[in-house]
């Protein structure tokens, strides 16, 4: 008789916290939660057998020179270090993970003993103090990864066990920030927000950290917790009494979430890991989630306010810096304009807690910002596509979830739509396009004067969905090759701006899909065709379609023909307008706004065979690092001291030139005149270009979107 193999234990989420009939110390509480957590039966399973020493690395959260009420409490974490002392486990680390906008601050003296550690704990056990953004050194994350050809620091990489601890708090984005948030600071870049949300989506880079080198156990501690607007960025300090552990950061952050009454999901970071990553099919949750006496959760009119600021804009950068309190006998602003702002901004957040005229103020300022941010972006989505950086985003999808069966039906499901496209009567652009219900079939076609032979090889087949107009990034990952090693079966995430453009302006999103692709390399054509699988955003219910290539006039031209069958999600204002009601109205509107993106895509097709520049955006590189640590409050500082300068200049030089004459008149020599006023030149030199620069793309980007283009 076969033996059937043993259940697996579940997860457990612990949850011990301190009651009037039952008082724990900090010390009690942590020892108690991470051993029904199981912390000591997965060390030890761990690092059974392995060579030497295990090292066990501990990372809690902290800004270094920030309120030190929103980091992790320094005596619980060398509570946890004597505990595994008590074990045997002796070769321990603190690294702090910094969560802050230290790269703005000059900070006195060491941070780590600012926030309490001092390499040797109460009862004697020692630790070593490592910095996470020091010794990076390259990890194998996968292609299809959003950090894919990242680092991290070297302890990291080799410690055998990992603990991350995050302080409980608020935020003023997310509702709150636990363990999963807590990730993005032991990432070794010191500005996480220019390199891990402006650059990335925070989300897919915490879910590529947990799928490569993830932590093995997550700690919250709660014993004194941080709640209210901003508790993450202005400590408000609330006694509750508890620690939370588990050996998964999505069931940690779950269990914190309800202990602070809300929604798990209401946290977008929460929620998109949780997609990404998945939560344990078994778990148990080990204690009483009452939710805390006296906790205030930051107000949804907040939370939303700030979630429009758009992540790469100067104006979410500006208030993710802003809004953290620092310690004045800690560490200084090193730019005036910002000190200011930070100082007032704070002072807004904690009175919002108590005040509601101070929170009406806060969520006017933030929501004002918020709508000007968006106005500007939806601005540059039509007339400034040159200044939009382009996103660097994860594949989107498991590659491991589709089979090459799936990728061989694409052509029979396109195939009978590809024919009703093709019996449609063309305009005089050589378009078809007709409404199905609230999708749209598409088709056009150009003949290329370019040889066949030679288009192919300039122009990839396999790249033909980036060749499109408005591309803004995306990744590509390759299944299968064929003989040649070209492409014959890929999945593809991309990214577009908003369409049409003007849809921006309504609070349309950037179009965001994953498509499984299929390609085909005959003799007398080159096919790929896709199939959308999934959008990030929700902002398409589906985008297939195929392009094709043939030759034309016996191989001395090319024939580029594509066909598509799409369904957008419409913003919300023009839902409720409902224009599938009002045909007269929408169809010119629908009928325009293909004509211009696939007249310009078509366009695309010859700009890459012939060589010239076409993308739209530019590449983050080594000028953008620098452009991020430059804010619009530092422009102003230089601005002021310029000013200051030139008033100390004029004041200091005589008011008359000249001499006095027997006539009562002061003569001036033209040798008197003085020079033109040197900082006010300055002034003058270093505007010049702005001014002529804005002017002259206002011109270009008119003068582009006037010039006809005639049907080939």
């Amino acid at each position: 008789m076969e033996t059937l193999p043993e259940p697996s234990a579940p997860t457990v989420v612990a949850v011990v916290r301190s009651t009037r009939t039952r008082p724990l110390l900090p010390r009690q509480l942590l020892s108690d939660a991470v051993a029904r957590a199981g912390l000591w039966e997965r060390l030890a399973a761990r690092t059974a057998g392995g060579p030497g020493e295990p090292a066990v690395l501990l990372t809690p959260g902290a800004s270094s020179y920030g309120d030190a009420t929103t980091a992790v409490s320094a005596p619980l974490v060398e509570h946890l270090v004597d505990l595994l002392y008590e074990r045997g486990y002796r070769n321990v680390a603190v690294g702090g993970a910094r969560c802050g906008p230290d790269t703005w601050l000059a900070g006195t003296g060491d941070a780590h003993h600012r926030l309490g550690y001092r390499g040797r704990t109460a009862q004697g056990n020692a630790y070593r103090l490592v910095d996470l953004a020091q010794d990076v050194v390259p990890v194998d994350f996968p292609a299809a990864s959003t950090l894919h050809g990242s680092g991290m620091s070297r302890r990291w990489l080799e410690a055998d066990f990992r603990i991350n601890i995050a302080k409980n708090s608020t935020h003023p984005e997310y509702g709150y920030a636990l363990c999963l948030a807590n990730l993005l600071g032991v990432l070794p870049h010191a500005d996480k927000h220019h390199h891990y949300r402006a650059r990335r989506d925070a989300a897919e880079v915490v879910a590529a950290l947990l799928a490569t080198c993830p932590p093995d156990f997550h700690v919250v501690d709660a014993v004194v917790s941080s709640h209210g607007c901003a508790g993450s960025h202005v400590g408000r300090p609330l006694e509750t009494g508890t620690v939370v552990a588990a050996p998964d950061g999505v069931l940690a952050d779950l269990a914190g979430a309800l202990l602070m009454g809300v929604d798990p999901v209401s946290s977008p970071l929460t929620a998109r890991i949780a997609q990404l990553s998945g939560v344990p099919a078994d778990y148990r949750v080990d204690g009483d989630l009452t939710p805390y006496q006296g906790w205030r959760n930051p107000p949804r009119l907040l939370t939303e306010a700030v979630r429009r600021l758009h992540p790469d804009g100067r104006a979410h950068r500006l208030f993710s810096i802003a809004a953290w309190r620092v310690d004045p006998g800690a560490a200084t602003v090193t730019d005036t304009a910002l000190a200011r702002l930070s100082r007032g901004l704070t002072a807004l957040i904690r009175g919002a807690d108590e005040n509601p005229v101070a929170l009406a103020a806060l969520c006017t300022t933030v929501g004002a910002a918020a709508t000007t941010s968006a106005t500007v972006q939806a601005w540059r989505n039509g007339y400034g596509k040159e200044r939009i950086r382009r996103r660097e985003v994860s594949l989107g999808v498991d590659p491991h979830t589709y089979a090459l069966a799936d990728f061989d039906r694409i052509d029979d499901v396109l195939r009978p739509v590809e024919g009703i496209v093709d019996a449609l009567p063309a305009d005089a652009w050589r378009m078809r396009w007709q409404h199905v219900g609230h999708a749209i079939l598409f088709g056009c076609e150009r003949t290329v004067r370019a040889p066949y032979a030679e288009f192919v090889r300039r122009v990839e087949i396999c790249r033909s969905i980036s060749y499109m107009t408005d591309y803004l990034g995306g990744r590509v990952h390759v299944v299968s090759r064929d003989a040649h090693g070209r492409p014959t079966r890929q999945i593809e995430r991309n990214i577009y701006l908003a369409q049409p453009n003007y849809l921006a302006f309504y609070g349309g999103p950037p179009i965001d899909v994953c498509k499984l692709e299929s390609i085909a390399y005959e003799e007398r054509s080159q096919r790929i065709s896709w199939r959308t699988v999934h959008s990030p955003n929700r902002s398409a219910d589906y985008d297939d379609g195929s392009v094709t290539y043939s030759p034309a006039d016996d191989g001395r031209a090319t024939r580029i023909a594509i066909r598509v069958r799409q369904k957008f999600t419409l913003p919300l204002t023009w839902q409720v307008f409902r224009p599938e009601t009002r045909p007269a109205v929408r169809d010119p509107l629908v009928q325009d706004s293909y004509r211009r993106f696939f007249t310009r895509t078509l366009d695309n097709f010859e700009a890459h065979y012939e060589g010239r520049p076409y993308r739209i955006g530019r590449r983050w590189d080594e000028r953008d690092d620098a452009w991020a640590s430059e804010l619009p409050t530092q422009r102003f500082t230089d601005a002021v001291h310029l000013v200051r300068g030139a008033a100390r200049q004029a004041l200091a030089a005589g008011r008359l030139h000249g001499s006095p004459g027997p006539d009562g008149y002061r003569h001036v020599a033209p040798g008197d005149a003085p020079p033109g006023f040197q900082p006010f030149e300055e002034l003058r030199e270093t505007l010049r270009p702005a001014f002529s620069g804005f002017g002259r793309g206002l011109w270009e980007a008119v003068a582009r979107d006037r010039s006809p283009r005639q049907p080939s």
